[in-house]
């Protein structure tokens, strides 16, 4: 089973209305920037920037520098291997407690 701080992290990050309100808009437009993400949930710049950080260092977004501005795309690979991972780490406890009944 994969390390359980790895599922914590990723899931913490989407316990946020305002994360999953950036990933929202992420699927939308496919590409914003910091400025967009604070224009569109009226937050500051640094309360974006933690939002965007923490979806970052789950892995849940990638950023892409274009000159002095930085633009996050969603990463679609790790949404899904981690479902499938995590679904996956579920049935292999459940089947690990059914054998030991």
């Amino acid at each position: 089973m994969e390390n359980c701080t790895t599922y914590v992290k990723f899931l913490r990050a989407l316990a946020s209305i305002e994360r999953l309100g950036i990933i929202e808009e992420l699927e939308n437009k496919g590409e914003i920037n910091a400025t967009e993400v604070e224009e569109k949930f009226f937050m500051e710049q640094s309360t974006a920037s933690h939002h965007l950080n923490v979806l970052h260092k789950a892995g849940i977004i990638v950023p892409r520098r274009d000159g002095r501005n930085i633009f996050y795309h969603l990463n679609k690979d790790s949404l899904q291997g981690f479902y499938g991972r995590f679904l996956q780490a579920l049935e292999e406890k459940k089947q690990l407690k059914e054998a030991s009944i």
